[in-house]
């Protein structure tokens, strides 16, 4: 795969767009004849060969759609496919699924793949380190709808499904100061993610609307258990005293934080109170329960399912929508009255 040559190889040594050079290819009309010509002189000479999956589509359906998850460990993506499977089986689609492992290089791999097994679209979630926003413009234009749900790229315009993470977060962390905790932490994901911001805005919306100083009171965790874990770890190292309450990303950080608190002999939720994020299967495994966000996973899939439906059964291009789900603040006996 190192050596197929796209789009984005000939835009780069002409120094254009990769929208001109798309254009350029499929002759439109508003590109001009020299830059056409340098274009088709260029694609010949990177022997450019032109993935063919759009125009096989125009003529017969694959009945496959590309899946790219970010990672199987939590349970939350897993419950998505399930979702998007449940509407793609009842239109006699397949799934072709694929992981990026939380790795921008793979992310890429898997879009490349997808592409040449000429699936008739893609469903996906971004990867932590996201950075790929070109390529996605990319195969947009070579004529592959593509679908984000719950990681969506912040500058794209394509159809995507969400949750409102910001006011989610805020009701989270309105619970924790109802419940007279005042001294409130928020454990954060990656910068590189969108949700990771939403989440960190909603945490400091719900401290000001209550006269509290969301200011260093943040450290970025992560995604998973070991994550939280480290994070914790430090905050309690640095032997100061401990928040009232922490906020986290997800719900692995936040139990790799209730792991740390019980190493060090804190009690939960007496010591401190902990909220996580997105309801994984632990939630009410680990001990005490976890207070957490309920994002309705199944209904993700299946609404990210229609979406791209929609757009391989319209008969002209749409334009972009958003579906914004509701979700649930679950709560457990980790965030207790202090």
């Amino acid at each position: 795969m190192s050596n197929h040559i796209t789009i984005k190889d000939i835009a780069k040594a002409l120094g254009i767009s990769t929208s001109t050079v798309s254009r350029a290819l499929s002759d439109a009309w508003d590109v001009k004849r020299e830059t056409r010509d340098q274009v088709l002189a260029m694609a010949k000479k990177l022997h450019y060969h032109p993935n063919l999956n759009a125009k096989n589509l125009q003529n017969k359906r694959t009945g496959t759609i590309g899946i790219i998850i970010p990672e199987f460990v939590s349970s939350f993506f897993p419950n998505v496919v399930l979702g998007i499977q449940e509407v793609l089986y009842q239109e006699n689609y397949h799934m072709f699924i694929t992981q990026s492992n939380e790795n921008r290089s793979q992310e890429l791999d898997n879009l490349r793949l997808l592409q040449e097994h000429n699936v008739e679209g893609i469903i996906m979630s971004i990867t932590n380190e996201g950075g790929n926003e070109e390529e996605y413009k990319e195969v947009m234009a070579n004529g592959m709808p593509i679908v984000f749900f719950n990681r969506c790229p912040k500058t794209l315009a394509a159809p995507k499904v969400l949750i409102d993470d910001s006011l989610m977060a805020e009701k989270a962390v309105e619970h924790l100061i109802a419940a007279g905790h005042r001294d409130i932490w928020h454990l954060a994901g990656p910068v590189n993610l969108e949700i990771s911001a939403m989440r960190a805005e909603g945490y400091a919306n719900a401290l000001r609307r209550h006269g509290l100083d969301p200011e260093g009171k943040t450290v970025t965790a992560g995604i998973f258990i070991n994550d939280g874990l480290a994070a914790m770890e430090k905050i309690i190292g640095e032997g100061g005293k401990l928040p009232d309450a922490i906020f986290c990303f997800n719900d692995p950080v936040a139990i790799g934080a209730m792991k740390a608190l019980k190493n060090a002999g804190k009690r939960i939720p007496d010591d401190v109170a902990i909220v996580g994020f997105s309801e994984g299967s632990m939630a009410t495994v680990v001990e005490p329960q976890l207070t957490t966000v309920l994002q309705p996973m199944k209904e993700m899939g299946r609404q990210a399912a229609r979406l791209l439906l929609e757009q391989l059964q319209a008969k002209r291009p749409l334009s972009p929508r958003t579906v914004c789900l509701d979700a649930t603040l679950n709560i457990r006996a980790s965030s207790s009255p202090a």
